[in-house]
């Protein structure tokens, strides 16, 4: 059995070379329903993490999104892929998408990696170890103050909107210095554990969107729960994770508890 950081790393390289060869093909695309489609370079790159894992971890179950999705989140091992996160960013040609796993047990997290491909960008961490990019160490900003705060966000304006958290998201615009919609889970919360941003905010994900990336921006350093402050686990869907220093705050101005 490889060791996890050598697995996990050879899927998430292997699987940009099946995504890339795959779009040089002649991408095929299906629509699953509105705003929700998939590619063959998708289906190439989980049919090579799966067949990875059943090989080396014949054990174990998988959560994937395009053709497993489905699985017992209290397993004793249990993988969870996002072949290609961002896929209509993939789509259209915008450089912002990327390969996520991760590994659980019992509804913990043990290891995950996430790879940036078009910024050559590999993030990883494992229970009990910092969380590195490219094999170096990253850690999450330093920022004070909220005006100060660079913000990432959910890209769906009309989802946040139906929850109530619109008016909210409105005033953290208006408070802080940026806040950007990449479209992109891996880059929103790998964004923030390597400090490029302060704080993402999410408003509907599934395991696979986040059981990489959520648990390498908390080994980053990260603060990560969901919208009343609770830590995130696998049913978590709606999610802030920031450097921590301005954290309640965020959650009261989404809550309209700060005018």
């Amino acid at each position: 059995m490889p060791q996890m950081e050598e697995f996990i790393e050879s899927c998430l390289k292997g699987a940009s070379r099946e995504i890339a060869a795959a779009r040089g093909a002649g991408l095929t695309i299906k629509s699953k329903g509105r705003n929700d489609k998939a590619t063959s370079a998708d289906l190439a790159a989980e049919k090579f993490i799966v067949g990875k894992i059943r090989r080396d971890f014949p054990d174990s179950l998988v959560l994937s999104e395009e053709s497993y999705e489905q699985a017992d989140l209290e397993h004793g091992s249990l993988f969870v892929i996002d072949p290609i996160d961002g896929t209509h960013n993939f789509i259209q040609g915008i450089p912002l998408w990327g390969v996520s796993i991760a590994h659980y047990s019992e509804g913990k997290p043990m290891a995950g990696g996430i790879y940036l491909v078009p910024q050559g960008e590999l993030l990883y961490a494992e229970k009990g170890k910092a969380a590195t990019c490219n094999g170096k160490r990253i850690a999450v900003s330093r920022t004070g103050k909220l005006e100060d705060f660079f913000l990432l966000c959910d890209t769906r304006l009309h989802r946040i909107s139906e929850q109530g958290f619109l008016p909210g998201l409105v005033s953290l615009e208006k408070m802080s210095q940026h806040t950007r919609f990449l479209g992109s889970t891996v880059h929103d919360m790998g964004y923030v554990a390597c400090s490029k941003a302060d704080a993402c905010m999410s408003f509907r994900l599934k395991p696979y969107d986040f059981a990489a990336a959520a648990f390498i921006a908390e080994r980053a350093g990260a603060t990560a729960t969901d919208h009343d402050g609770k830590r995130w686990t696998l049913s978590t869907s709606k999610f802030l994770i920031s450097n921590g220093r301005q954290h309640k705050r965020i959650i009261d101005v989404l809550h309209e508890k700060e005018k």
